[in-house]
């Protein structure tokens, strides 16, 4: 089984390294898809909706800024996305409802846990390029990640 070390090793100048560490909370600790993006702090609306929809193999990337008080994703949403397949989801954010998200059989990796939840006024960006943790990301790129970090990459990588 390759891993992230053996990808960066392999692909030194065709990735990039996120360099914010992220706490794993879904069953799944090991993850490789497609981006797509979205762009929100303190509302999670466009999260729920893009989360509704088919996600096929799909890694939703959410940055929400980093913010500490509210969370992006929780039990509801993550059960929705395991059902739309999707492969996982990556936060600069917080998340809540660990112990339910533990038993889904999806990647989940963020910053942390609170377990307020987020206003809902509809506000946020989706398909949008978003920057956190030194990488630059885009719809289309690919993300791998698992238990020595995360790298993104232009295009899908073969091992």
């Amino acid at each position: 089984m390759m891993t992230l070390p053996d990808l960066s090793d392999q692909y030194p100048d065709q990735i990039q390294i996120g360099k914010l560490i992220l706490n794993s909370y879904g069953s799944k600790r090991s993850i490789a898809g497609e981006i797509y993006t979205v762009s929100c702090s303190d509302d999670n609306s466009i999260v729920k909706s893009v989360l509704s929809r088919e996600g096929q193999n799909k890694i939703l990337v959410i940055d929400a800024a980093g913010i500490v008080h509210a969370s992006m994703v929780g039990d509801q949403i993550a059960d929705a996305a395991l059902k739309n397949n999707w492969t996982g989801i990556l936060v600069n954010g917080y998340i809540r409802d660990v112990e339910a998200l533990r038993a889904l059989d999806i990647g989940i990796f963020a910053r942390g846990v609170v377990p307020r939840k987020t206003e809902k006024k509809g506000h946020g960006f989706e398909d949008i390029m978003v920057s956190f943790g030194s990488t630059v990301m885009r719809s289309g790129n690919w993300l791998y990640v698992d238990e020595n970090g995360w790298i993104v990459a232009d295009a899908k990588l073969e091992f």
